[in-house]
């Protein structure tokens, strides 16, 4: 079940990855300074580099000894071994195929992506040249089978005297970031790993309180399941409350700190965007209601409502009233159609919704 949870990660993370593979190489240029020798500093050396990884791969897989580095510990800079050993790590633990396990016939490679049968190879290999010491690098990865070539994009740095490979990009898979998605994955299992529920189960039900003016019997949370709403790898919690009370609501969990990001009843019901999470509904008696948080490094950015009140024995409907606010402002027409825009559409997210098993005190006993 760790890897549907993932997945549910992932979900919301591809459809915007595009953008963020198109500025990777980008972001690595005022990390730090490098300083790269002429003779590297060239079209051709990266070339080379490329076609020396595949030689490498054949060579591997022809005459394999116990102690040979592997593709990445030649190849990959410090940061993208790190990552990978700390998904390695988390996998030990995950009984149905680990991070890589998303291809239709089986888990893919980051190198090859599913080419495996006969040499693998690059081709049309073309190298941007940036500063700082990288390089923007695409090309075709080719084997017997596949002709036409899966297109693949490479970060390179130069490291340790020589070009290496600092990301890789599925670039059949909208531009998909692996080396960002190996570190969102290892944080998020993490989190799952260690979360306790009942450490925050009394909070939320407080939170929802206030929201609801119910009194402490009528929201008892009995199940919960994580969304990571902005994609940084640290889940959101999405609750839900006993049969019969039509609650849910969905917080950020960071350290000691929950804050209550949105909730439902029966007259309505949440909505997760990429980056944004809400709820929205008809109250009856015509009247409509919207709201959503924007949410970034797991926290509530921005936060919108919208209260329409209408007359729904006309036939116009004509308007009773119209509030719209950001953070607690009154905010224009203009400004809340512009907020919507940049939302975007909903995205569907299937929960696994695990139970919560409250740790009963002494007082609970003696009632």
């Amino acid at each position: 079940m760790k890897k549907l949870m993932f997945f549910v990660v992932v979900a919301l993370t591809w459809v915007a990855c595009g953008n963020k593979a198109q500025d990777g190489a980008a972001d690595a240029d005022s990390t730090q300074v490098f300083e790269v020798p002429d003779t590297l500093n060239t079209v051709e050396a990266v070339v080379r580099q490329v076609d020396a990884v595949y030689d490498y791969l054949d060579y591997m897989r022809q005459h394999y000894k116990e102690g040979m580095p592997s593709l990445d510990e030649r190849f990959a800079t410090r940061e993208w071994q790190q990552a990978l050993a700390d998904v390695r790590a988390v996998d030990k633990d995950c009984e149905c195929g680990g991070f890589f396990d998303f291809g239709d016939e089986g888990p893919l490679d980051a190198w090859t992506f599913d080419c495996y049968e006969g040499r693998v190879s690059a081709d049309s290999v073309s190298v941007k040249l940036l500063p700082n010491g990288t390089a923007d690098v695409r090309f075709l990865v080719k084997d017997a089978v596949t002709i036409g070539g899966v297109p693949m994009r490479w970060l390179m740095r130069v490291e340790d005297g020589q070009w290496r490979v600092a990301d890789i990009f599925f670039e059949s898979m909208q531009g998909m970031d692996l080396l960002a998605e190996m570190k969102r994955y290892a944080r998020y299992m993490a989190f799952e790993k260690t979360f306790d529920i009942n450490k925050y189960v009394g909070q939320m039900e407080s939170e929802a309180y206030v929201i609801f003016s119910k009194g402490t019997d009528d929201i008892r949370i009995i199940a919960y399941t994580f969304v990571d709403v902005d994609s940084d790898g640290h889940p959101e919690v999405w609750v839900k409350g006993d049969e019969g009370q039509d609650f849910q609501g969905v917080y950020s969990v960071v350290g000691d700190s929950v804050r209550l990001l949105a909730c439902s009843d029966a007259r309505s019901e949440i909505d997760f965007y990429k980056g944004a999470v809400g709820f929205s509904g008809y109250y009856g008696t015509g009247e409509d209601r919207k709201a959503f948080t924007i949410v970034k490094n797991s926290l509530p950015v921005d936060e919108y409502f919208m209260e329409h009140k209408f007359n729904i024995f006309s036939e116009e409907q004509e308007t009773i009233h119209l509030a719209q606010t950001k953070n607690g402002k009154a905010i224009s027409d203009e400004a809340w159609n512009e907020a919507e825009k940049m939302l975007g559409d909903t995205v569907s997210v299937t929960p696994y919704w695990r139970p919560v098993e409250r740790k009963l005190k002494l007082a609970d006993y003696a009632e």
